[in-house]
């Protein structure tokens, strides 16, 4: 449940200024993570509707990524059927518009998609229906672990590696598999390369901040991002917006429909919609978010400048350079 902001933080929220149109030059990118409402649930919190409306009628980004959480499983209890229901309402209620409007999704699987053997089962099933969207680098292990390409419209690349972190281990092997995807050549001709994964490298919501919950051994795993020359890692399950630096490495803690507060920011939680337009030549990206609820623009400034969650700390940053 989100809860209500306190009255001291309520400047937190604000500016109404609308998302500018995208530059020509610039690859947009709208990120939408953390968007299940309560287990089972063949429906989605009212904040995604305008939300989608949004990122279809007036960004028009060229890829909507998700960090994860696209239904509500995770729950010994459902059935096989109520599994293949959620999909069917993340068919009809997400990838469905995105896709008719030709707007690509790219993913990650969240611990509500991917957690248990059925959950994992049936995400297969129903990604399996659709090819990755962008040039393939390695998708042998699609849908939970993948890399893939897309070009701007100047022909430069973005490179996006897509962990399986829908739990707390990221193994060595993976860690190997991520380390190989960075050292191809379609990996180092891109312009930009990002990782995503469903878990965060260090605690940002207060909700979250313990082990479990955050990456294990992410010291070892970030080690191989920032020798990779990744801009950025993008996670979910915090659903607290923050962009920020861990180390070397530009983190963005991407927010989710329905948000918690910020480790130890009391009273912050909100729903949160973000952007990134990725400048390929000079490799940065300029950051942006909505609150889901209201549409209105959030204040980089007004983030904590310093977030102490396990594995930080976490220092905001407006830009990814």
């Amino acid at each position: 449940m989100r809860r209500l902001l306190m009255p001291l933080l309520m400047p937190l929220l604000l500016s109404g200024t609308p998302l500018p149109p995208a530059a020509p030059d610039l690859l947009r990118v709208a990120v939408l993570s953390d968007i299940n409402g309560s287990y089972g649930s063949l429906s989605y919190p009212p904040a995604l509707k305008p939300s989608l409306s949004r990122i279809i009628n007036t960004w028009k980004p060229d890829l909507v990524l998700s960090a994860g959480d696209l239904i509500a499983g995770q729950k010994a209890s459902l059935t096989d059927a109520n599994v293949r229901g959620m999909w069917a309402s993340f068919e009809r209620d997400v990838r469905g518009p995105l896709a008719k409007a030709g707007i690509p999704f790219v993913f990650t699987l969240g611990n509500h998609d991917a957690s248990l053997a059925r959950d994992r089962r049936e995400a297969a099933t129903y990604w399996m229906r659709f090819s990755p969207a962008g040039t393939i680098v390695d998708a042998a292990q699609y849908p939970f672990r993948y890399s893939l390409t897309r070009t701007d419209r100047g022909g430069r690349t973005l490179f996006l590696a897509v962990l399986d972190a829908a739990g707390p281990k990221v193994d060595a092997a993976q860690r190997a598999w991520l380390a190989a995807q960075l050292a191809t050549p379609q990996a180092q001709a891109a312009g930009v390369r990002l990782v995503v994964g469903h878990l965060p490298l260090a605690g940002v919501s207060e909700g979250k901040n313990k082990p479990g919950e955050v990456i294990a051994e992410a010291a070892a795993l970030r080690e191989i991002m920032e020798r990779g020359r990744v801009l950025a890692y993008v996670s979910g399950h915090h659903a607290a917006y923050y962009p920020a630096k861990l180390g070397n490495l530009n983190v963005l803690s991407s927010g989710g429909i329905g948000g918690r507060d910020y480790v130890g920011f009391p009273g912050t939680a909100r729903s949160v919609v973000s952007v990134l337009d990725i400048n390929l030549q000079a490799g940065s990206a300029r950051l942006s978010a909505l609150d889901a609820d209201t549409g209105a623009a959030i204040d980089p400034n007004k983030l904590p400048a310093r977030i102490g969650g396990l594995g930080g700390p976490l220092v905001r940053v407006e830009e990814f350079r």
